[in-house]
């Protein structure tokens, strides 16, 4: 997302809508962490009138009753006093209650509450207050509602999306299990599911990826984390991928021929290892000529991921080049 959009919060409340775990909220974190703000992180959904505007108490010294100054309200205090900026940040607003809705009406939009202007600038007189907020859209099946047409007129709208390309360079950068990256790279549209058809959100994936990382179990893994039909397609592909020979096997002639791999979990593992290999284009001759000896179709397989993977990794090489468009040409294609 344009950073440009993220400076305009400043002045008016920018608006994300997306799917459930599609990154929105790690967006704006980054996004406090890069100007050193404050988040505070707003759920909407789970607040109550009296937790969100402050609690009513008796003064003990008047009698009279009072309104306690809301917890959010008393951290912007804090930050205006620090001279740090604040991002003020609205979560789940589309799955809010109507009546929590009405009560960030003014806050979200004006930056008021009960008439009282929260907003603020620091002493080298760059904005102080940043406002987002966050939710689903009714298509996204999680039950949340529309926003009014008063509110959309007011607020800078984002469709906040994720492509598999993106996830995966993300993905890459944070570590995320080599063999899932293999699965969304093979499988793209598992990272964008719908509760109808599975519940595989980019989320998801990666508490997937956390999981194995502390020894669980993948079946176990994958059932307590994206479960529906891509926990079956994934199990699949992760027991197939765990059959195939390494890079190493396969370079110093130890690999052993296998016959029940499926191909697409063969062919991606392997090609998205050689793209992480520092030896890529030592390794890549010998390992397309062991890959095209299995079968043809594991070689065209091999060569479609090679190509999409490793061609601007292997032009420096010119072995690796030649094999490159000897692939290529029996795909219909042409690597300069």
């Amino acid at each position: 997302m344009d950073q440009k959009i993220f400076q305009l919060a400043a002045s008016v409340p920018v608006m994300l809508f997306g799917a459930p775990g599609i990154g929105k909220t790690a967006a704006v974190t980054q996004f406090a962490q890069d100007i050193g703000a404050d988040l505070i992180d707003i759920r909407l959904s789970t607040e109550t009138p009296s937790s969100f505007e402050g609690k009513d108490y008796i003064c003990p010294h008047s009698g009279h009753l009072k309104k306690a100054r809301a917890w959010w309200l008393q951290r912007i205090d804090e930050n205006k006093q620090k001279d740090l900026p604040t991002i003020l940040f609205f979560d789940e607003y589309t799955n809010a209650p109507d009546a929590l809705q009405q009560l960030a009406y003014s806050p979200f939009h004006e930056r008021r509450l009960r008439g009282q202007s929260f907003d603020y600038r620091l002493s080298d007189n760059r904005p102080g207050l940043y406002v987002f907020g966050a939710g689903n859209r009714v298509e996204d099946e999680t039950g949340a509602r529309e926003m009014v047409y008063a509110s959309k007129t007011r607020v800078f709208t984002v469709d906040y999306e994720v492509s598999a390309t993106e996830w995966l360079i993300w993905a890459e950068k944070n570590n995320i299990n080599a063999k899932i990256r293999a699965f969304i790279y093979a499988n793209p549209d598992a990272l964008l599911e719908k509760p109808a058809t599975g519940t595989a959100c980019p989320r998801e994936w990666a508490n997937l990826s956390a999981a194995i990382a502390l020894g669980i179990p993948y079946q176990e893994a994958a059932h307590g984390t994206i479960r529906g039909a891509n926990e079956r397609k994934f199990c699949a592909f992760y027991k197939d991928s765990t059959l195939c020979p390494t890079i190493e096997e396969i370079v110093e002639g130890r690999a052993k021929r296998v016959s029940s791999v499926h191909l697409a979990s063969f062919t991606v593992v392997l090609a998205a290892a050689l793209s992480e290999n520092a030896q890529v284009t030592t390794c890549f001759p010998i390992v397309y000529q062991w890959i095209a000896e299995q079968s043809a179709e594991c070689e065209i397989l091999f060569a479609k991921y090679a190509i999409e993977l490793l061609a601007e990794k292997l032009l420096s090489s010119q072995t690796c080049l030649h094999v490159l468009n000897s692939a290529a040409k029996k795909m219909g294609m042409y690597v300069k």
